[in-house]
């Protein structure tokens, strides 16, 4: 018996897909792709903002080191550093000038001579900041090696120890536990063993020295730093803090110091008791009427610093300085912004 044959059956499998897999699929891939950059921008947010903060922090502590170490030894003349016996016979008067070692000025009182060739203009200056000079012996010196035998005459060091120390032209300080003299080196001479130094009147307002100094005597070099804020043509002309320091004769020469600090602002501690205790009774501006620079006894300082990059924030960021609040339509950018606040007691006067 014959049995007919089961039919053939063709089972179509699907392949591929269809439109609306292929759409729901994108869309999911896109969802998760906007998740990812998502993530992505706040992490760069972040960083940037943490490393604005960074940079404004490192950059802070590098001012006030600068500023801290010079303010502390403001009016250092040696081992006479706590006595008033101070007495300046330099003829170049603003060179020498040496009020205690603390001079302030405000933008408005700007031009102000450093030296007898060297002024600092306010076009040097970022306008309504303040400029501090610190005046002060160097800490290297070096003792005379022989009694001087009258008070007009030379002072011998070693050459060993004060080679190139001095030059011709400088303003000197010569002191020992009792008194100190300023006065401008008029030559500096000397061969292997010995160095000269001539005091003679025609840099000096007199040929003697305020006593006979002995061995126990040292010698330094005056030291004299302006402080200011200014731009820097060389970057960008970023407000930056800078330092113009007497390096011989009158010559001085700018240094910039720390990037990104837009103000400062200086107050002065003076001691006003009879006598005095070495104690500020008061802070005021270096324009405060009946202020006494030889009584200030410690600096307030107040630094301003902003972060290299703009558009670090999502918006403009309000900020008091000064006593004074900045709102946020005053603001002219969306930099970080940060306050460095510090007082600084001058060794070499008081207690």
């Amino acid at each position: 018996m014959n049995h007919p044959a089961p039919p053939i059956t063709h089972r179509i499998s699907q392949r591929g897909l269809t439109l609306v897999e292929v759409m729901v699929a994108i869309t999911i891939s896109l969802i998760l792709l906007a998740g990812v950059m998502q993530i992505f921008l706040s992490s760069r947010q972040t960083y940037r903002v943490q490393d604005g903060l960074a940079r404004i922090q490192e950059n802070g502590r590098f001012a006030m080191q600068f500023l801290s170490n010079d303010i502390r030894m403001a009016g250092y003349t040696g081992c006479a550093s706590k006595t008033p016996n101070v007495r300046n016979i330099a003829n170049d008067a603003t060179t020498a000038s040496f009020t205690g070692g603390v001079m302030g000025y405000e933008y408005a009182s700007l031009p102000v001579a450093l030296t007898a060739t060297n002024t600092l203009a306010s076009a040097d200056v970022e306008a309504n900041t303040d400029v501090l000079v610190i005046k002060r012996a160097s800490p290297t010196g070096t003792r005379l090696t022989g009694n001087m035998t009258a008070m007009n005459a030379n002072i011998q060091i070693d050459a060993v120890t004060a080679a190139g120390m001095f030059a011709a032209g400088d303003i000197l300080f010569i002191s020992d536990c009792t008194s100190a003299d300023i006065f401008a080196a008029t030559s500096v001479s000397g061969g292997s063993v010995t160095i000269t130094i001539a005091h003679a009147n025609d840099v000096n307002t007199d040929v003697n020295l305020g006593r006979a100094y002995q061995t126990d005597a040292e010698v330094m070099k005056m030291e004299s730093a302006a402080y200011y804020i200014g731009k820097d043509a060389a970057n960008n002309n970023i407000p930056t803090l800078y330092r113009r320091r007497l390096t011989g004769g009158t010559t001085m020469v700018s240094e910039p110091l720390v990037e990104g600090v837009e103000n400062m602002q200086i107050l002065y501690g003076e001691d006003t008791d009879i006598p005095t205790d070495g104690s500020a009774n008061r802070y005021l501006p270096a324009n405060a009427p009946g202020i006494n620079m030889a009584n200030v006894v410690s600096v307030r300082v107040s630094l301003l610093l902003r972060s290299a990059e703009d558009n670090v924030t999502t918006k403009k960021q309000s900020y008091t300085f000064n006593g004074a609040t900045i709102p946020e339509a005053a603001v002219p950018d969306r930099r970080l912004r940060r306050v460095f606040t510090t007082t600084i007691r001058i060794r070499n006067k008081g207690l």
